[in-house]
């Protein structure tokens, strides 16, 4: 039987809420910036979109949830919050925080990007604390798919609180 002191340390996968529990921060920020760097930021529908919306910082936050969601922070407003405090959020955000609104919009737009980079971020994090490379199995992948999934869950579920309140 887990206890409830490992259940609060982890989530419904098994996986710590904080990976920095498996790999440093300053590595997970590093893996977030390699999977954008494959994005092609040049698109012109992007761009176009860019120049119309100049608030859609999109390398921006998908750096900003993608970091939160994968150290443990999951409310919009606690994530906001950590920009004015955390000196890494505070980097992240470019010291001009998003309103919680925004991140909800945000998130919403882009599950399955932030998907994605968690995954990844999750790939990278057992690769390094097992201390070597290994094939990630298609089980192995809906694992780290489904504890992706529970985090952006956990972050919806916490803002749709706060609003009740």
């Amino acid at each position: 039987m887990i206890s409830s002191e490992t259940e609060q340390k982890t989530d419904p996968t098994g996986l710590p809420w904080d990976i920095s529990d498996l790999a440093p921060r300053k590595d997970i920020l590093a893996w977030i910036d390699q999977q954008l760097e494959t994005i092609d930021w040049a698109n012109p529908n992007l761009v176009a979109f860019e120049q119309k919306h100049p608030d859609y910082r999109p390398r921006m936050f998908l750096r900003l949830l993608a970091y939160a969601y994968a150290v443990g922070l999951f409310a919009s407003e606690d994530i906001v919050e950590a920009c004015y405090h955390d000196e890494v959020l505070r980097f992240v955000s470019d010291g001009d925080p998003p309103p919680a609104r925004s991140i909800i919009a945000f998130r919403r737009e882009n599950r399955g990007m932030l998907q994605w980079l968690l995954v990844e971020i999750f790939k990278n994090a057992l690769k390094r604390h097992f201390k070597e490379d290994f094939l990630i199995s298609p089980g192995l992948r809906k694992f780290l798919a489904d504890a992706a999934n529970s985090r952006i869950d956990a972050s919806r579920h916490m803002d749709r609180g706060a609003r009740e309140e």
